[in-house]
């Protein structure tokens, strides 16, 4: 529900849109019996996120899965950047921000995703409080080998 590159997927985001999503969703058979992950954008305000939280508590969100790519294309220089949501290093510290940010305000566990390319980037991330890390693009880039190294770490 946050993915930028989907056109108005992110309105999903909205406390009455996710609320009545949420709902819908815990209505299924054997809903209960699964745990639902909400992963938000990193671009949300921080009354977005306060809204977001409220709704997922209600909802008894099992955890949420920060961040998806981002919109925010300031640190790509002008001639190499392209539409859709920007994933990887530059994404790290934002993500990373946002970690901290939910652990502060939420019980909800938190799930780092975003920016992950090596060791101490996954650190960081368990250092604000993620309780797992999801690899996308430091995984395709470097390998299992960085599975071996935050391991390690």
């Amino acid at each position: 529900m946050s993915s930028p590159n989907t056109p108005e997927l992110r309105d999903l985001q909205e406390p009455t849109a996710l609320s009545a999503l949420l709902r819908a969703i815990g209505k299924e058979p054997g809903a209960a019996m699964k745990p639902l992950l909400i992963k938000i954008s990193p671009d949300v305000s921080p009354v977005q996120l306060e809204a977001i939280l409220k709704v997922c508590a209600e909802n008894s969100v099992a955890g949420i899965i920060a961040t998806n790519t981002t919109l925010d294309h300031s640190s790509i220089p002008a001639e190499l950047d392209e539409e859709g949501g920007l994933s990887g290093a530059p994404l790290c510290k934002k993500a990373t921000a946002l970690v901290r940010d939910i652990v502060t305000k939420a019980a909800i566990p938190v799930i780092a995703s975003g920016g992950i390319c090596d060791a101490e980037s996954a650190l960081e991330k368990f250092q604000a409080g993620a309780e797992l890390v999801q690899l996308y693009t430091g995984f395709v880039y470097r390998g299992p080998r960085l599975l071996r190294e935050i391991i390690e770490a």
